[in-house]
């Protein structure tokens, strides 16, 4: 039996707690490849359930009702081919702010976080600074930094060729509170 069609079966007849949910969809996932399969299924049940990764763990013997096994069904079956984590959730947390994302935009990577932490913690930065945001995609760099520069009347530009990015980089700006003159899109 195929290991998609042995999980779904499972998730279909068996009572399913949150303890046996995450310890099948792990071992569906481990199957598929998913590197760190364990923090994916819980990332993906407490998004399924709408509640944070600790209640969970408070939470062990609770059934799970269908319409939460059917989104958690979704989910695991599009992770386990490949789909990116942040895409099927929806979100990404970004130097503690937390971003929409999807196929609109790339998913902002570790080494973009480390290099806007390290701008942030510089000192000096002039009062009306103004920033460029070249392919913003999704958003996050040049909003992450006009958020935190607030402070010195910080105003920026977001450029994008897609205006599907740019529409994300819009809703992540409403996000942060950050809108006109603070921020504006250029395509």
């Amino acid at each position: 039996m195929d290991d998609s069609l042995r999980f779904l079966i499972c998730l279909i007849f068996l009572m399913a707690t949150v303890l046996d949910t995450l310890q099948k969809g792990t071992d569906y996932l481990v199957r598929h490849g998913i590197e760190e399969a364990r923090l994916n299924m819980q990332l993906m049940l407490a998004h399924a359930l709408k509640c944070d990764r600790m209640q969970l763990y408070l939470d062990f013997d609770r059934e799970l009702d269908e319409p939460v096994l059917e989104r958690l069904r979704d989910l695991v079956k599009r992770r386990g081919k490949g789909d990116p984590l942040q895409h099927l959730l929806g979100t990404v947390e970004f130097l503690g702010r937390e971003f929409n994302t999807d196929a609109r935009a790339l998913i902002p990577r570790p080494e973009t976080e480390e290099l806007c932490d390290r701008l942030m913690r510089r000192a000096g930065w002039p009062q009306g600074l103004r920033l460029l945001d070249v392919g913003t995609g999704s958003g996050v760099i040049g909003l992450t930094l006009l958020d935190r520069w607030q402070s010195v009347g910080a105003t920026g530009v977001l450029a994008d060729l897609s205006p599907d990015a740019l529409e994300l980089a819009r809703e992540n700006a409403a996000l942060l509170g950050l809108g006109p003159p603070v921020v504006e899109f250029v395509r």
